[in-house]
């Protein structure tokens, strides 16, 4: 794995624990990006999920669950993630609904940018 890979994910992991810390009862924190276009079509987000850190079997049930609670939309699992609180889906306007019905799960739902490394970086010599 690349380190710019290996930051991202460090990154997403405590941006997922700050986001856990808070109390589920709040509810999920959608994106205003998510609300916009999956209206209108399938959208791809990245799910982070309320699930302890570093208790990877904690977060296998909680990805499992929210796969179970969007059975019957227009949800597909795009990766499940083995060592963070997070799926990838590609979700419509039914699925999101269910998401947002699940806030003792779900912390946050946000637009999955798929971005390239930095091309523009110089060569190593």
């Amino acid at each position: 794995m690349r380190w710019p890979s290996i930051v991202a994910l460090i990154v997403i992991a405590l941006a997922a624990a700050a986001s856990a810390s808070r109390g589920a009862d709040e509810g999920p924190v959608i994106d205003p990006d998510v609300r916009a276009v999956a209206r209108g079509g399938t959208l791809r987000v990245l799910v982070e999920l309320r699930a302890p850190l570093h208790d990877f079997a904690a977060i296998k049930r909680a990805q499992d669950e929210v796969e179970r609670g969007l059975a019957g939309t227009g949800a597909r699992v795009a990766r499940r993630y083995t060592t963070a609180a997070l799926l990838a889906l590609e979700i419509d306007a039914a699925a999101l609904a269910q998401l947002e019905a699940m806030p003792a799960l779900v912390a946050r739902v946000r637009v999955d940018k798929i971005a390239r490394p930095n091309d523009a970086a110089p060569p190593r010599r």
